[in-house]
């Protein structure tokens, strides 16, 4: 059976000590105790979801759920939750609608909105529909990506290349779409890299990088060739560096703490990092909400316009490439 992949916030997904059925038909309302979120806004969990042949994927019709941290460890972590199966015909088909699904053979719920902890009431009433499938479109199918450079990363600008953490707005980055475009915004911050943020390193002559190149996990880096286009029908995509990840040139590595470095341009680019063609940040959707406040502020101050979904100027660069896409390109 196929699967796909979805990426929820922290605070759209909880569990609940009990719950509780009155009423029937639209009058049908439920009221779970104990609701405590998996995590916070600005954290994230992915949802493998196996659906039957043939049919429109949603996570109330799956056959299996499994929750997963995100970003992934390496090796992977096993998953929070597995085999998730939901029965969406329970409570009268309350336990469904387009905006929550409970599975209360694991006490957990998934919602669109914000889950606050404590107590959650759904129904009684028309809204939301009862037995309405929760659709896999109501989350993103991409991680939020956080495109940071390691301190001393040379990028290619118009007064030549120019270690990363010495660019400041006003600055001029080489585009390959656009010419030079200035950066808007800089931004850093100094993390440990013995976990999740552990970051990738690409040896030299990897991706077009004249020199070792570490980035972020969740970095994208432009693919392109033949490969690319017979695996994904698109001749140039981005792929998230860690799953790139082969084990010879392109491995993840350990530092007790590193310093990451953001460029943000008015658009979302496509820049040069060590010659190696790879993006500058682009603040849409669930990735803003990973900076702090401060950060984030400073940001929709220079882009009051800012989309959540398309985050600034024209949107992405490039199309995304799935998961297992670049999986198949790293092992070729």
């Amino acid at each position: 059976m196929p699967t796909t992949e979805v990426y929820i916030r922290g605070d759209q997904i909880a569990t609940f000590s009990s719950i509780h059925k009155s009423g029937a038909s639209n009058g049908v309302k439920l009221t779970m105790d104990g609701v405590a979120p998996l995590g916070s806004p600005t954290t994230y969990f992915r949802l493998v979801i196996t659906y039957p042949d043939g049919t429109t994927p949603s996570l109330s019709t799956a056959t299996r759920i499994s929750v997963h941290s995100w970003p992934d460890d390496d090796p992977p972590d096993p998953p929070v939750y597995s085999n998730l199966s939901p029965e969406p015909s329970l409570y009268s088909g309350r336990a469904t609608s387009g905006s929550h699904l409970i599975m209360p053979s694991a006490n957990l719920v998934i919602q669109t909105t914000p889950i606050a902890p404590g107590t959650l009431q759904i129904g009684p009433g028309v809204n939301p529909t009862r037995y309405e499938p929760l659709n896999l479109f109501a989350f993103p199918s991409t991680p939020p990506s956080i495109p940071c450079f390691a301190a001393g990363t040379l990028i290619k600008t118009q007064r030549g290349d120019v270690a990363v953490e010495l660019i400041r707005p006003g600055d001029r980055l080489q585009t390959l779409d656009n010419g030079f475009q200035p950066v808007a915004w800089a931004g850093r911050r100094r993390v440990c890299g013995l976990g999740a943020m552990a970051p990738v390193r690409i040896e030299a002559n990897t991706l077009g990088n004249s020199r070792r190149l570490l980035v972020s996990p969740q970095h994208r880096m432009l693919c392109r060739g033949w490969t690319t286009e017979l695996t994904t029908g698109e001749p140039e995509t981005f792929a998230a560096a860690l799953h790139l990840v082969n084990g010879r040139s392109i491995r993840r590595v350990r530092r007790p703490m590193i310093t990451y470095v953001h460029l943000l341009c008015e658009h979302h680019e496509v820049i040069l990092a060590e010659g190696a063609p790879t993006e500058s940040l682009f603040p849409g959707g669930m990735a803003l909400s990973a900076f702090g406040r401060e950060a984030r502020e400073e940001i929709r101050r220079l882009f009051p316009a800012l989309s959540s979904t398309r985050g600034t100027g024209r949107g992405v660069a490039r199309p995304i490439m799935p998961r297992p896409a670049a999986r198949i390109i790293a092992a070729a």
